[in-house]
């Protein structure tokens, strides 16, 4: 088997393009969790849960200026060495060490949730370590090439979302959009809470602090291209909560947990029998994009804190600690929700509380480095 093409080592690396750095953001959030959206918004503020989702899209965007502002203080570091330079690397580092370990907590999380869907749906005598060994060996590979390749790839593969709309689309053809209503029946106190579900599904936006540095482009532009990737992505949430929400009743959607699915599973075209399983293997491709993401961050993670060049070693060694850990935890749903809650929960410090916390931190820090220059 040939060898990927290897990225440029750091003094000379060619860096991503805008569009690479809007598709990698996108490809990274629409992943695993698409298929479950509207059951899990639809189970704490029912039909109301398209608000949820818009409320929740605003925060995230005050969010992303946030980490806009952080990223462009440091225009030559990557999360893990931004961490050193604000908190000095007695703090940074081991700060660093927990954003890795929840990166790979992330990917674990992905292959699992991809296995219990691919064992309902279509294998369900396949054992876990087979998907996940194919899966993970897959997207080591991909990763290897580097951060270029992956943009490339991501963009190429892009127009598979194409497909994705297009199959929900053909599923509305049988929707009511009273299942909308009554509107704010469950009360704001439920729409409200329904936030935190719609935030857990943006949560891959924190990739764009980690790659800030190695986007070309003005740090206007690089802002433009994050909050039209967000908005993309809020777009594409919103229109599946919507097919969804006006093709169940609100009676019926607590019984499927993957609406999407059992939408689509209802129709037929001429030469796709199975339109879900059509859905499915287009899907798989998006979860693979969103797992090879977060298998490039904690391996450049382990490479910046162990200051060498090459990730390879640690591709190889985060892709080893995934599989274990899925193997260990398996398809037993008990585990799998309390591990889910484990990761959410990490989530909420990683992608939301720290990012926020650096924005006056960063401003400080660049304060006084322009003071001790001057």
């Amino acid at each position: 088997m040939t060898n990927p093409p290897q990225q440029m080592t750091q003094q000379n690396e060619q860096k991503l393009s805008q569009r690479q750095f809007f598709f990698i953001i996108v490809q990274t959030q629409i992943g695993v969790g698409v298929l479950s959206v509207p059951y899990e918004l639809h189970s704490v503020a029912k039909q109301d849960s398209w608000i949820s989702l818009l409320l929740g899209a605003v925060a995230i965007q005050v969010l992303l200026v946030g980490i806009w502002f952080v990223a462009k203080n440091f225009p030559h570091d990557t999360l893990f060495t931004m961490n050193d330079k604000m908190f000095t690397k007695w703090v940074g580092r081991p700060l660093s060490i927990l954003y890795i370990f929840y990166f790979i907590g992330v990917g674990t999380l992905i292959i699992l949730l991809f296995s219990r869907m691919i064992s309902i749906w279509v294998l369900p005598n396949t054992p876990l370590w087979v998907m996940a060994l194919l899966m993970v060996t897959v997207c080591m590979y991909m990763v290897g090439g580097g951060l270029l390749v992956l943009g490339r790839l991501y963009t190429m593969l892009s127009f598979l979302l194409v497909f994705l709309l297009c199959l929900i689309i053909f599923s509305t053809k049988e929707t009511h959009i009273m299942y909308l209503f009554p509107m704010l029946e469950t009360g704001w106190g439920k729409i409200f809470a329904g936030i935190n579900k719609a935030i857990f599904s943006f949560f891959g936006f924190i990739v764009s602090l980690v790659i800030f540095s190695k986007v070309e482009g003005t740090n206007k532009q690089k802002l433009k291209t994050i909050v039209m990737a967000h908005w993309f992505v809020t777009l594409f949430y919103l229109f599946t909560v919507f097919a969804s929400f006006t093709f169940f009743s609100t009676s019926e959607l607590p019984l499927v947990p993957e609406p999407v699915l059992y939408m689509l599973k209802t129709f037929s075209l001429p030469i796709i029998a199975r339109i879900d399983l059509f859905f499915i293997s287009i899907w798989v491709i998006n979860v693979a994009t969103s797992f090879a993401t977060y298998l490039y961050l904690s391996s450049l993670g382990l490479s910046d804190l162990f200051k060498r060049h090459s990730q390879n070693q640690w591709i190889v060694v985060v892709g080893i600690c995934v599989f274990s850990i899925s193997i260990y935890i398996g398809l037993d749903m008990s585990k799998i929700e309390t591990f889910n809650k484990v990761v959410t929960y990490s989530g909420y410090i990683f992608s939301l509380t720290l990012p926020l916390i650096m924005v006056p931190v960063s401003y400080l820090r660049k304060k006084k480095d322009k003071g001790g220059a001057s």
